[in-house]
């Protein structure tokens, strides 16, 4: 047992004593670039065998000068187009404006994040040429580039690198530049310019600038409306709602005028990255009108035979104004005939009536004038339509009820009343005709504002 323990223990020494050694085996790599360069000559990419990526444009060619065949390509966001393995080299090809690529192979390890030190033009053939630890490879050439990026803000912005100023794509600067120090600066019109040195070491650098604005702007509203004219410094700019482009940083004179409405006179200041938002209320030269008034009511009406409704009334008025009104029991009675006081139907026959079983229905609309009369008083004067129905249980049936015309009335509703006003709530009193036969008087509360 013991000699098994012993085995044991001498295999897992041996184990980590060879880690660090496949830990570094892992780190290194045998695959390098000696050179890279443009070929201004070669017209491979662009006439002898041009290839198009998938936005249809003629891709650049990178000749990679390698004996190996087995290696493996890990391109940037825009991918590789098509490759080809030829004698002594493997041809690539990729998309204008590519940036990077990762070289792989299983025994000679990985080249990572390689930045083409040129940008990459389309239907452009580029050589690379590759050492992967062979006697017959070119040396090493040392790489004393590095990748910079500029994001300036506004993406519109200059920016000049040593001096120079350089092309901005899609609000970017892109470059492999050489390692050391190197000056920026960032301009644009109406910014305050920023300027600096950015080191380039063994990590590509991202510099975003952001400059700090030297504008600002106007918003200006007027009330109670809008489409006033707006002067700044004496001149006609626009109407409101108004929205200023930029404005350089002062104390500007601004006018608002409108027909019919006094003119307003002030001061503004423009401050930095600031928008200065004023609401003027403008007042009128026309004396207002009286507001119009609304009114609603609810509403019971009470009339002969003990018939009750429920309602209510909606207005608007200032001196003058209409309203509309509501009643009903809510209740509906369905006759097989009519009759009489006499029982008599209308066809002169007699019919025996339960006594004590009627029903009731009643509804009543009516719209007309509103006046106020006094200030605290309103008087009100309408017609409608309305109905009213009486109606009997013929004796020995469930439903046969008869409609007994002489306390039955339907067509013209006639209706007057007046409104008592107590600052916001109404008390009103009135009467109510149906075809001036059945009469109801009314009376409700309400609020007013």
């Amino acid at each position: 047992m013991l000699n098994s323990i012993t085995k044991h223990w001498l295999l897992l020494i041996i184990l980590l004593s060879f880690c660090p050694a496949v830990r570094v085996m892992a780190q290194q790599s045998k695959i390098s670039v000696a050179s890279f360069q443009k070929m201004e000559s070669d017209i491979t990419a662009r006439v002898t065998a041009p290839k198009r990526d998938q936005n249809g444009e003629v891709c650049a060619l990178i000749r990679i000068v390698t004996t190996e065949k087995e290696l493996m390509f890990e391109p940037d966001a825009l991918g590789i187009t098509a490759r080809e393995n030829k004698t002594g080299e493997v041809w690539i090809y990729v998309p204008r404006g590519a940036r990077r690529i990762s070289i792989l192979h299983d025994k000679l390890g990985i080249l990572r994040n390689y930045f083409y030190p040129d940008i990459i033009e389309k239907a452009t053939v580029y050589e690379m040429v590759l050492n992967t630890g062979g006697e017959e490879d070119k040396p090493v050439m040392e790489n004393n580039m590095q990748f910079l990026v500029v994001r300036p803000e506004p993406a519109t912005a200059n920016v000049y690198i040593d001096d120079e100023l350089v092309p901005i794509e899609n609000g970017l600067f892109n470059a492999t530049m050489p390692k050391g120090e190197h000056t920026y600066r960032v301009e644009a019109p109406m910014y305050q310019s920023d300027a600096g040195i950015i080191k380039l070491e063994n990590t590509p650098v991202t510099k975003s600038v952001a400059l700090k604005p030297k504008f600002g702007y106007m918003e200006i509203f007027s009330l109670p409306e809008q489409d006033a004219d707006v002067y700044i410094d004496s001149v006609l700019v626009g109407k409101t709602p108004y929205r200023s482009d930029r404005m350089a940083l002062k104390e500007y004179k601004v006018r608002i005028e409108k027909t019919t409405y006094f003119p307003i006179d002030t001061l503004l200041n423009v401050m930095a990255g600031e928008t200065v938002r004023p609401t003027f209320t403008m007042k009128s030269t026309i004396k207002p009108k009286v507001p119009m008034n609304t009114l609603i009511m609810a509403q019971a009406g009470f009339g002969g035979g003990g018939q009750t409704s429920f309602g209510g009334m909606i207005g608007f008025t200032r001196t003058n104004g209409f309203y509309a009104a509501f009643r009903s029991d809510f209740n509906s009675v369905k006759t097989v005939g009519e009759c009489s006081d006499s029982q008599k139907t209308a066809d002169g026959s007699s019919i025996i009536y339960e006594p004590g079983k009627t029903e009731k229905s009643y509804l009543c609309f009516t719209a007309g004038y509103l006046r106020r009369l006094v200030k605290p008083l309103y008087g009100y004067v309408g017609v409608g339509y309305g109905s009213r129905t009486y109606a009997w249980l013929e004796a020995d049936t469930e439903d046969n009820w008869y409609k007994n015309t002489d306390h039955s009335a339907s067509g013209v509703a006639v209706e007057l009343g007046a409104i008592l006003r107590l600052k916001g709530f109404l008390l009103s009193a009135g009467f109510n005709t149906v075809n001036f036969k059945q009469h109801q008087v009314t009376a409700g509360v309400g609020i007013i504002f």
